[in-house]
């Protein structure tokens, strides 16, 4: 049956695939299930209590029966702040398949960031005052400047030009200026919110820890996240300790934590609730060729640490210079061939130990770039062998697979 583009919903997906979704996504709305009372009404996955539950005491029990019952793996994916609710369903529902074929049952958050619109509202509303097109600029046509108002890297002028490297300074203090701390800063809240008595995540922590304590050798959970991604585990992580569960490996792409952030927040459970802790991103050359917007020079997490975070210059866990200039973080984190329970990877490194590879060489490509995400999966089961990622793009090939007793 064909679909009806006229009524689908941004995700794309039919009600009976949202469905589906159901048993491995808590859809999240301002901290909040977005199902409750008083939610803007506009999720597309409306979450309730009930739907947690569920998880625990019907889809996780059955999935580990199906295996011949004995402990499962369980990990908690949290997306980046790029994502929106439509997008985050839309990759759950690629990468679900991919999870179970390893033997991994997921719990993707859905927690409505909106970062990256916002963000980009913000410099396309205001893109006159940073750039104004030349004569030549406007000769090279809709091929050669950006829909804001910026030279695109197709514009032959690139990331190396003159305008680019004049313009990060002035995107900074324009961001500073019109609002972008503001939206970075409810983002986070946002995070904070959901681990929060009262907060959605909390219920999922205080639900996983009962099951835990009931079940005491049914399960080992784990926990990815990926760039805005952890500062969601890092409010979570410590809501599933709190509460008596324990965490096995917690794995965080690109992360746009804070370093004195993870060091309040996440350091302290290394070895008290959270076994091993890996940070994957760029080598700092690399990180530094990377663009936002198509005319900021640097990643992601650069233009947040000098932009958007409320003092300049913060350092952030995810940039290798950042960790490699902290004393602390710099003994603790081990790169292979070294290893410990910190570690860290830093891209394009495809040699070594397979769960310490990734070939991502921009900041957006980390969570959909197949060594770093088979080097999470082998991170979580301990095993060489498993069912890569390149194959979510094959849903005969997972289905097989899923079949397969790993």
């Amino acid at each position: 049956m064909a679909r009806d583009e006229t009524v689908l919903p941004l995700s794309g997906l039919l009600p009976a695939e949202l469905e589906a979704l159901r048993p491995f996504v808590v859809d999240l709305e301002n901290g909040h299930f977005s199902g409750l009372p008083g939610a803007s009404g506009h999720a597309e996955l409306k979450t309730v209590p009930a739907d947690v539950d569920a998880i625990f005491s019907t889809h996780l029990p059955a999935f580990a029966a199906s295996r011949g019952g004995g402990a499962v793996l369980v990990v908690f994916w949290a997306h980046g702040g790029l994502v929106s609710e439509g997008s985050a369903l839309t990759a759950a529902q690629r990468n679900i398949p991919w999870w179970l074929a390893n033997g991994i049952y997921p719990i993707h958050f859905a927690w409505h960031t909106g970062f990256w619109d916002s963000l980009g509202d913000l410099v396309a509303d205001h893109a006159r005052e940073i750039w104004t097109p030349t004569a030549a600029d406007k000769s090279m046509g809709a091929a050669a400047a950006s829909l804001t108002g910026f030279p695109s890297v197709a514009s032959g002028r690139g990331l190396n030009s003159p305008v680019t490297d004049s313009s990060n300074k002035l995107i900074e203090e324009l961001l500073r200026h019109v609002g972008g701390m503001a939206i970075w800063a409810a983002m986070k809240e946002n995070a904070l919110k959901a681990s929060e008595p009262g907060g959605g995540a909390a219920y999922v922590a205080a639900a996983m820890a009962a099951f835990q304590s009931h079940n005491p050798d049914t399960a080992t959970v784990h926990a990815a996240g990926f760039s805005a991604g952890a500062n969601f585990q890092e409010h979570f992580l410590p809501a599933v300790v709190r509460n008596g569960g324990a965490i096995d490996t917690c794995t965080l792409l690109v992360p746009a934590v804070g370093t004195e952030e993870f060091k309040r927040t996440l350091l302290p459970l290394l070895g008290q609730g959270v076994g091993r802790i890996a940070v994957f991103g760029m080598k700092t050359v690399l990180a530094r060729e990377d663009n936002c917007f198509g005319i900021y020079r640097g990643s992601l997490l650069d233009l947040i640490r000098a932009a958007l975070d409320p003092t300049p210059g913060t350092p952030i866990l995810g940039l290798q210079q950042c960790i490699g200039e902290d004393t602390v973080l710099n003994a603790l984190f081990k790169v292979y061939p070294e290893t410990g329970p910190a570690e860290s990877v830093w891209s394009v490194t495809c040699d070594g130990a397979l769960d310490a590879r990734s070939a991502a060489t921009t900041h957006s490509a980390f969570d959909d770039d197949v060594p770093t995400m088979d080097s999470v999966v082998r991170r979580i089961t301990g095993r060489k062998s498993i069912v890569s990622f390149g194959t979510t793009a094959h849903a005969r090939l997972l289905a097989v697979a899923g079949k397969i007793a790993l």
